[in-house]
């Protein structure tokens, strides 16, 4: 005759992996890290906001800069035209 195995039982065994997990949801009420939704909806929209004005003062300066290189370079090719046209006279 031979023996057959003891059979699974549906209860965890204390020094299975199941026992530290819990199978259900309990709702844990009053904790410190209690925060409104709205007033983490608000601060993330006043975040976006502060990121899109930085960005868009970068990039002001940024054509403000470029703007002014700009004026250079064609004040440079209009005196470099002049020069031109006043060597070819002569």
């Amino acid at each position: 005759m031979q023996t057959q195995p003891p059979a699974p039982s549906a209860s965890p065994t204390p020094d299975s992996p199941a026992d530290g997990r819990a199978s259900e949801f309990h709702a844990v009420q009053g904790g410190p890290e209690m925060r409104s939704g709205e007033q983490l909806l608000v601060e993330a929209y006043a975040l976006i906001w502060l990121f899109l004005l930085a960005w868009l003062v970068v990039v002001w300066r940024k054509q403000n800069v470029i703007g002014a290189r700009l004026r250079d370079l064609e004040a440079a090719i209009a005196r470099a035209d002049s020069a031109s046209a006043a060597k070819d006279r002569d």
